[in-house]
């Protein structure tokens, strides 16, 4: 390297550059002094290309931030980068020399080495490792050097030292600050940086306050006040004068010293924002820009300081949104009609050309001013949910108004800004994202428009009364020559029809015109690049398909000759998008041409003629294009999935208005060919049901729809070989197909046919999946059901009733409620119903025997459940064998020496039958013998009779009610069990289960029963039967709420603490109940708040069990709480905070535990605010919110951490603004709990603990990772590097969760969950 002959150097210093990169070189100490002297030498050196030589192998991102001046060579700056490799492979002591040297050539007189050493010390820095030991040492003795070429050149500093000692500080600067000299080393930097905003040259002004901005991150709270009292002194002496570019510099530090250091610069809040409100109505444009920009840091970054002046900045910005000096707008205040198709004559044509004449004036910059205050407004509406009936009735019409902005950039935002607000509108309406119909087959059932039932002054309400004027402003822009305009207009329009789930019904002609025009290629009448307009093409189609969903479909019936030609060219287009979509939209198309709607009262679909005759034409073009594509061979997969389903909603809606011949001779055998092929056989297997599901087949005859006969051998074969395959959806949808075409073609199936479904179908029944086994049952269910009796029936007693059985017994968890145990039920009932008496034998027989010959209950409690509900089934669908059996069952409790497990088989049995049958008339002592068992010495049997107790009283309640409450009255042990028995009388009556007779029976006990669940309240410790006893209340209360809910109130002042948590339980289980009681809602809302401020109360079990309620009503009924949110919202927080007080130690032997009482308390606040979240955003302060649940990072339970990352995923998506201005304040409780491990003598479920809670702040990790930008949260971006890079700890734990997440996202993505 040191070699005369320029080309030995050439070639030496290429292979050392190649041997850096390699991870296995390491340089031993003698050659890494050498190279470090020859490397440093090279930078003087005479011949460029050795120079060039040594960077070759550089990334191009080493360059691209790079500013070098005019003069330099770039080849030249580029070999600076070469340290790069050889930072990271040197010692301390080498690496302090390189930058010695570096700082050196930073005074050379020469401009292209300074150059080089500005970009060189740049490379290093970046390349220092932040966690390194030497950092602080390596630091601490660069920024001297540095400050020395301040003083040095204090009249023109050199931009690359500013560039260099801001990257120290950012990278650097708490290593810097926490160093010995680290106080005095930053009042040095301030010292030097501060004056430099005060320079002449705009761009050391810029660079130097980016500097300033790293350096406070870190900076002592004296340092900090001083600098800020500064800046607002220096802009005090300013004001007034015409020194604007000054004025925009201290402006523009006052907005950065707010993103870095938001918390201490809120503190100074009310000093600086006077002075910013006088600069912002100066008369340099470019100030007032500077100002908004500095008040849009000032909303995001310090909300809670900034609230008081929200309204003023929100009034100041609705000014300047208008700031237009130069441009004479004219007033439009003639009402436009709704119904207009845009073709009113030639002199609004005229008009629409001379407003689409731009006014341009290069030295106007007034439209900057307008930008701001756009981008001001959309910060205000995206994180001040809390006052948004307030931005709809002011905000929303000047934004109206302001759609005729002349300039393009400002008119697109304030369309967007706009569509925030409609946004955030939908996050408190809670309406959620309408899920994509061609991602299920669609059905001919569709979906209503505007059905929204909202208060009179609601946002929701406040917008739909918004949209005329909107239409028409929106209207105008729609039809001109900006295509950014125009794709950002319909984004706006199709987010307003999703919040308001459609809304446009009398403005729908005001946007065909545009929409014809913009899905041809022509722009304000002339032909433009396809390329250009296919983001909008695919904007407007969306919109379309949405529209077509939420509105009448004869609302579009006059439009259809207009629409139909462009909807149809867009499905023949060369790019596979535009034409994905566009069949998508014809999926919906063919719903508007021919509706089939849905009657209620008959519960029948009302096949209908077309309307017009003309319809018919329509109808066939749109199958002849679907057709087309759906032949073609050489189209994208997702253009022949559309293609296939939007030729089925064609068949399953107006199959009887296309070509017989055509669909019988092409349609069809095209799809079997489809079913066939791997790549589409899902999607075909999904339109098949869809065909079969069709309202045209339910009377082939009349209607002369196509028939599927002819093809079911062959999609029958195909079906049940699918049922083999892993592919779970392919197995969900072929389940689904075969039960809709087994119900709609059971008679036309071939022999043998039932057979081999049952034969394939039967080993799903030992499948796990929770989505699946329901399936297979029901397939079974109808195959049963539809096929011959001689087929069917001897598979399903030799096959299906055994693995039934053993399906029970291994796996009951999978049929132990919901659709799983509904099935299986219906099972039992088609077995009997079409077996009759040998079946329901066997039936029985079959399962008992596991039952009988069982040791214990305990380990198959869960499958014993099953079973007795299986017996039950069977014996209520064929009553003609089912009373010997019943006696069966009376005698086996009746038994003193009865096997436990059939004990309790046979009372659960008995409660689910007289339920629906009165056991009194032959078994008329059936109560006695129940309550005898009460006094069991098993607990499983105590909690079985008091189940029976209740459910065989239903039967007959005259008769048994009176013996249930002479129970209650008589207390003592068995007090508990018999009001789990009148929990279960009382919650069948609250779900409407019972007759007439015997809810007047019910009623006419009411006041008796009343009196004595309060007595048994104040009588018992016990929790349980406390909550037994609110339960009952809760439910009671329903039946006369006028007479029960004023005693409830009263009793909220009652001395002891157990009746008052009770009476706030008893009001929680009012809000569980899924049957409407508006009465009771009626008169419960003014009363709600006296129940929920319970949660002050000096009792922690009253507080708990009142957040608990609160949690209830925000999930069930969050209507009845929004008004009183002001006042539970501070109870609600301060529940949240850690209290020392309820904090104690237990000794437990040697060993020292620590309790936190207020652990379950704080719990349930934090559930709570989760589900306050989902349901009332509207009302919440989004900013003070975020801080709990900050503070719900560093709780020291897991649990609360694990809620607290929920509710920051839930935010991420409601208020992302919000959230992205808080990213950086969230990396150290992520990262500490992110890194967390256990004790090395953690016991197994404290390792899994520790595990899922790492694994939960990977997710939100990820989740957050969506919103952050480097510009807004810094440091939340390096965290991530940290965490996702190749040396962290935690990466592998990272990729896995990422991969979940693309996983999740892939199935339709993770619902919010039910916290209530």
């Amino acid at each position: 390297m040191s070699h005369h002959d320029s080309d030995y150097r050439w070639m030496a210093t290429n292979d050392l550059m190649a041997a850096l990169q390699s991870d296995t070189f390491h340089l031993e100490d003698v050659n890494e002094k050498k190279v470090v002297a020859a490397l440093i030498k090279l930078l003087t050196d005479s011949n460029g290309e050795v120079q060039n030589v040594a960077v070759k192998w550089c990334a191009a991102r080493d360059l691209a931030g790079v500013s070098v001046r005019p003069t330099a060579i770039v080849d030249t700056s580029v070999f600076a980068s070469s340290f790069a490799p050889l930072v990271k492979k040197i010692h301390e002591s080498q690496l302090q020399e390189v930058l010695n040297q570096l700082c050196k050539l930073l005074t050379d007189n020469r401009e292209e080495m300074r150059d080089i050493a500005g970009i060189g010390l740049k490379t290093v820095v970046t390349e220092i490792p932040s966690d390194s030991f030497i950092t602080s040492k390596v630091v601490g003795d660069l920024v001297p050097k540095l400050l020395q070429q301040f003083q040095k050149n204090d009249k023109n500093p050199q931009l690359d030292v500013i560039d260099i000692l801001s990257e120290v500080l950012s990278r650097f600067g708490q290593s810097l600050a926490q160093g010995s000299d680290g106080p005095a080393l930053q009042k040095a930097i301030n010292d030097a940086l501060f004056p430099l905003l005060n320079h002449s040259r705009a761009s050391a002004r810029k660079r130097a306050t980016g500097a300033i901005g790293h350096l406070v991150s870190n900076l002592p709270d004296d340092l900090f006040d001083d600098l800020v009292e500064n800046i607002l002194s220096e802009l005090t002496q300013r004001t007034g004068s015409s020194d604007y570019d000054k004025l925009r510099t201290y402006i523009g530090c006052l907005a950065t010293l707010s993103r870095h250091n938001a918390h201490r610069f809120g503190q100074h809040l009310d000093k600086a924002l006077p002075l910013v409100f006088e600069l912002v109505q100066s008369s340099d444009d470019e100030l007032r820009e500077n100002c908004l920009h500095a008040l849009d840091s000032f909303v995001l970054r310090c909300p809670t300081e900034m609230t008081p002046y929200i309204a003023k900045v929100t009034a100041m910005s609705l000014t300047y949104i208008k700031h237009d000096p130069n441009f004479q707008y004219e007033e439009d205040d003639e009402p436009m009609e709704a119904d207009t198709e845009g073709d009113d004559g030639e002199e609004e044509d005229a008009e629409e050309e001379e407003y689409e004449e731009d006014y341009s004036d290069e030295d106007d910059v007034s439209w900057k001013v307008r930008k701001a205050s756009s981008k001001l407004l959309a910060s205000i509406i995206g994180t001040r949910s809390d006052v948004l009936q307030d931005l709809l009735n002011m905000v929303a019409p000047v934004l109206i108004e302001r759609f005729k902005e002349r300039e393009e950039s400002v008119r697109v935002d304030i369309l967007n800004t706009f569509e925030v607000l409609v946004r955030q509108t939908g996050v408190a309406a809670g309406v959620e994202k309408i899920a994509d119909p061609v991602s299920v087959v669609p059905g001919p059932k569709r979906r209503k428009g505007a059905v929204a039932h909202d208060e009179p002054s609601s946002p929701r309400e406040l917008l739909r009364q918004l949209v005329p004027r909107l239409s028409k402003a929106l209207a105008k822009e729609l039809k001109g020559k900006s295509i950014l305009t125009r794709q950002a207009g319909f984004g706006l329009l199709r987010e307003v029809v999703r919040v308001l789930n459609g809304g446009l019904d009398a403005q729908l002609g005001l946007f065909i015109p545009s929409i014809e025009l913009s899905l041809s290629n022509l722009n304000a009448g002339h032909l433009t690049k396809a390329s250009t307009n296919s983001n909008l093409k695919i904007e407007i189609l969306e919109f379309l398909r949405l529209l077509f969903t939420t509105h009448e479909p004869e609302l579009f019936h006059r439009y259809l000759s207009k629409l139909i030609p462009p909807i149809m060219s867009a499905a023949e287009d060369k790019f596979y998008k535009i034409t994905s979509e566009a069949l998508a939209v014809t999926v919906e198309l063919v719903k508007i041409i021919r509706p089939i709607p849905y009657d209620e009262e008959s519960k029948q679909y009302a096949v209908q003629p077309l309307a017009s005759p003309q319809f018919r034409e329509y109808l066939q073009s749109i199958y002849d294009t679907t057709l087309k594509r759906l032949k073609a061979a050489d189209v994208d997969l997702e253009v022949k999935e559309h293609s296939i389903v939007a030729l089925s909603g064609l068949i399953s809606q107006a199959g009887d208005l296309l070509p017989s011949d055509q669909i019988t001779t092409v349609v069809i055998p095209l799809l079997i060919e489809r079913l066939k092929n791997e790549l589409t056989r899902l999607t075909t297997v999904r339109v098949l049901k869809s065909i079969a599901d069709s309202p045209l087949f339910e009377n082939q005859a009349s209607t002369g729809a196509i028939d599927l006969t002819p093809i079911l051998p062959e999609a029958m074969s195909e079906l049940t070989s699918y049922l083999r395959k892993s592919h779970r959806q392919l197995r969900v949808a072929s389940l689904q197909c075969l039960e809709t075409l087994i119900r709609r073609y059971g008679k036309h199936l071939a022999s043998g046919t039932f057979s081999s479904i049952l034969s394939e179908v039967r080993p799903l029944l030992n499948d796990p999946d929770l989505h699946i086994l329901p399936l297979a049952m029901a397939v079974i269910c109808i195959v049963v059901y539809s096929g011959p009796s001689a087929e069917v029936l001897p598979i399903i007693k030799g096959d299906v009733q055994p693995q039934l059985v053993k399906m029970i017994l291994d796996s009951p968890h999978l049929v132990a409620s919901g659709t799983g145990l509904d099935a299986l039920l219906k099972v039992w009932q088609a077995i009997v119903r079409t077996g009759e008496a040998q079946l329901f034998s066997q039936s029985v027989d079959m399962l008992i025997a596991p039952v009988s010959s069982a040791s214990g209950i305990a380990s198959s409690k869960q499958a014993f459940a099953v079973i007795a509900q299986s017996l039950a089934t069977i014996c209520l669908n064929y009553p003609g064998d089912a009373s010997p059996t019943i006696t069966n069952f009376m005698a086996e409790i009746e038994k003193k020496d009865a096997s436990e497990s059939m004990c309790y088989v046979s009372l659960l049995t008995l409660g689910d039958i007289g339920r629906s049958m009165d056991l009194s008339a032959k078994h008329p002592n059936v109560d006695q013998t129940v309550l005898a068992l009460f006094a069991s010495s098993s607990e499983e049997i105590k909690q079985a009779a008091a189940f029976a107790l209740g459910n065989i009283a239903l039967g007959n309640l005259k008769r048994f009610m009176p013996v249930v409450l002479q129970t209650v009255r008589e207390g003592g042990k068995r007090r508990y069990l018999v009001l789990v028995s009148l929990k279960e009388i009382i919650t069948r009556f609250s779900h409407h289960e019972a007759s007439t007779e015997s809810t007047a029976i019910l009623e006419s006990f009411a006041p008796e029963l009343w009196q004595l669940l309060f007595q048994n309240t104040e009588e018992t410790a016990e929790e349980a039967t406390r909550n037994a006893i609110a339960e009952c209340l809760g439910k009671l209360s329903l039946s006369q709420p006028e007479k029960f809910l004023p005693d409830l109130r009263s009793r909220l002042s009652s001395p002891n603490a157990h009746a008052r948590a009770t009476v706030v339980t008893a009001i929680r289980y009012t809000f569980t109940e899924h049957t409407q009681h508006d009465d009771f809602d009626t008169l419960l809302r003014p009363l709600i708040l006296d129940f929920l401020r319970l949660v002050k109360d000096s009792d922690l079990n009253v507080r708990r069990v009142s957040l608990t309620t609160l949690n209830s009503a925000a999930h069930n009924k969050p209507h009845l709480i929004l008004g009183s949110l002001n006042e539970l919202l501070p109870l609600l927080y301060d529940e949240t905070v850690v209290k020392t007080e309820l904090i104690h130690i237990v000794e437990m032997g040697p060993f020292k535990h620590q309790v936190d009482d207020g652990l379950d308390t704080r719990k349930a606040a934090f559930e709570c605010m989760y589900t306050l979240l989902e349901t009332c955003l509207s009302r919440i302060d989004v900013f003070g919110f975020l801080q709990r649940v900050m503070n719900g990072l560093r709780d020291p339970s897991n649990d609360i951490k694990i809620l607290s990352h929920l509710m920051l995923q839930r935010l991420s998506q409601l208020s992302p603004t919000a959230v992205a201005q808080k990213l950086d304040d969230l990396v150290e409780p992520l990262k500490l709990t992110l890194l967390a491990k256990s004790k090395s003598n953690a016991v197994k479920q404290e390792v899994e603990k520790t595990n899922e809670l790492v694994r939960s702040t990977a997710r939100t990790t990820l989740v957050l990772q969506k919103i952050s930008e480097v510009g807004v949260s810094p440091r939340f971006v390096e965290y991530l590097k940290e965490v996702q890079g190749p040396q962290s700890a935690v990466q592998d734990i990272m990729a896995a969760e990422a991969q979940n997440g693309l996983l999740s996202v892939s199935v339709g993505g993770v619902m919010p969950m039910d916290l209530s």
